[in-house]
């Protein structure tokens, strides 16, 4: 059985936020109308937020990858609340993951069927071997997005500036060319520092989670998770 790793797990948030820095968790769409979002230091009560904010009615739950200026904190401390005043990119300081995004190619607004779904984490391996042996990259931490596949390769904390921008976007383009299909595509739009990213043990609940019949299969809404840590 897979192992399936959230940010409940301490090692997960360690291995995410180092001590003195922060986190946003944003949570979109809430009952269809506003956003809501909280910066964090602390993760018990990172969880508490966020497992009260997961019972509501919303289209996501996401959180900043990338090194943000402590500061935020200051906005909503260590809670979530309705807010408009997210992070951007200005609030960026450092890149610390290369995110790769392996989606399945399907109508926008539906979940992605299981066989869309294999066919995303299929792609996922053969790109993550790919990037470590041929790129020089250590073992990335892989993850399912609840509709697609993940893969976040570890960097040494290069600074948010339009150089490094480039550098992340460009690596998207060329993997995207070498590795897009038919079937299964990689995001190339997620090169921006204020990228936000699933977090991991929250839904994916893009339209209705619909059930399989005699002539379709069925679209369900999953829980988000990682399954391999990386190194």
């Amino acid at each position: 059985m897979t192992t399936q790793f959230t940010f409940l797990d301490p090692v997960v948030w360690n291995a995410f936020v180092k001590p003195g820095e922060v986190i946003e968790a944003r949570i979109i769409k809430v009952n269809g109308r506003y956003t809501e979002s909280g910066y964090f230091d602390d993760h018990k009560a990172f969880c508490e937020a966020v497992q009260q904010a997961n019972k509501k009615q919303h289209s996501g739950a996401y959180f900043t990858l990338q090194v943000i200026d402590p500061r935020l904190l200051g906005r909503s401390f260590n809670r979530i609340r309705q807010s408009d005043l997210t992070t951007s990119d200005r609030d960026v300081l450092y890149y610390r993951w290369l995110p790769i995004d392996i989606d399945p190619v399907r109508p926008a607004g539906i979940s992605s069927s299981d066989t869309e779904l294999s066919a995303a984490i299929a792609l996922r391996d053969i790109v993550a071997d790919y990037v470590v042996t041929e790129m020089g990259f250590s073992r990335p931490v892989k993850a399912m997005s609840g509709n697609g596949a993940h893969l976040l390769f570890r960097l040494p904390d290069l600074p948010a500036n339009d150089e490094n921008k480039k550098l992340i976007k460009d690596i998207l383009t060329g993997l995207a060319k070498q590795f897009d299909n038919a079937a299964v595509k990689i995001d190339t739009s997620v090169f921006n520092p204020a990228r936000i990213w699933k977090l991991y043990g929250t839904a994916a609940r893009k339209g209705d989670d619909l059930p399989a019949g005699p002539y379709r299969e069925s679209r369900p809404h999953r829980q988000s998770f990682i399954d391999d840590l990386g190194e």
